[in-house]
């Protein structure tokens, strides 16, 4: 394992989901100091549990709503308190919600204001607040955002307002990197594919095996299977360190060759 993140911190947001959890594991594992945020309170628990016990003092918490403009700064001001400094930011936190309809028509106005909140608005108020506490510090970072690839190529799975939310969120990672690579921020994202990321999706998985859906939605996907929560860590990862010192502004799809 490298070691690129010594005397580094960062803050993960969604932190004990599937991918968020292996992204935290990934960069403790490489040296790093981490805030882990998440809404849910008992995973969170477990995530801090595990890690006091293979990596004492490296894991910190907070219990954190990414829809809400004052947790997202209250997340920030803590990582300050706790390291001096936040080097990382990884916007995990986002999806969408179980029971959220697939059809455009079927979508109401909560559910799109819901899911452009959980997505594309929380990771506007978190990149907003840790570029302007740096700025206030007069020291630079490195965000890596989430976007997918539902947000760049339209499939009839990909939920209309999951796809736009995602398209938001591509669209913001560029804006973002334009405006503030002169000042020696790095802005990048991350597209998955399908990724077997927690016990609800594997779940959902097993029913489309069983329907027979599985097998045509990962046809176009050039190495037929899902990713695991690690591959897309991994990419993160590399997103995240100075390996990519040259890279802003850009999309990495880690999707198996193809959506």
């Amino acid at each position: 394992m490298l070691n690129r993140f010594v005397g580094k911190y960062a803050l993960v947001t969604g932190a004990s989901g599937g991918i968020g959890s292996a992204v935290v594991e990934r960069l403790i594992d490489e040296g790093a100091h981490i805030l882990a945020a998440d809404i849910n309170e008992t995973t969170l628990s477990a995530l801090q549990k595990r890690f006091d016990e293979t990596h004492p003092g490296t894991l910190f918490t907070i219990v954190c709503d990414v829809t809400k403009r004052e947790h997202a700064q209250n997340a920030i001001r803590k990582g300050w308190e706790l390291f001096g400094t936040v080097d990382i930011l990884i916007n995990v936190a986002g999806g969408s919600l179980p029971g959220c309809p697939t059809h455009l028509l079927e979508v109401t106005e909560e559910r799109w204001d819901m899911i452009m909140a959980l997505n594309a608005k929380s990771t506007f108020f978190f990149g907003q607040e840790f570029i302007r506490t740096h700025k206030e510090h007069e020291t630079t970072g490195v965000i890596v955002n989430f976007a997918s690839q539902a947000g760049i190529v339209p499939n009839e799975y990909a939920r209309p307002h999951y796809a736009a939310a995602k398209g938001a969120i591509i669209s913001l990672t560029k804006h973002m990197s334009k405006e503030f690579a002169p000042q020696g921020f790095r802005v990048n994202a991350i597209a998955p594919g399908y990724c077997a990321s927690g016990d609800r999706i594997r779940a959902l998985w097993k029913i489309r095996d069983e329907q027979g859906v599985s097998e045509k939605m990962l046809w176009n996907v050039a190495m037929h299977r899902l990713a695991e929560p690690s591959e897309e860590a991994a990419a993160v990862a590399f997103l995240a360190s100075d390996d990519a010192s040259y890279i802003t502004g850009e999309v990495l799809n880690v999707c198996g060759g193809g959506f």
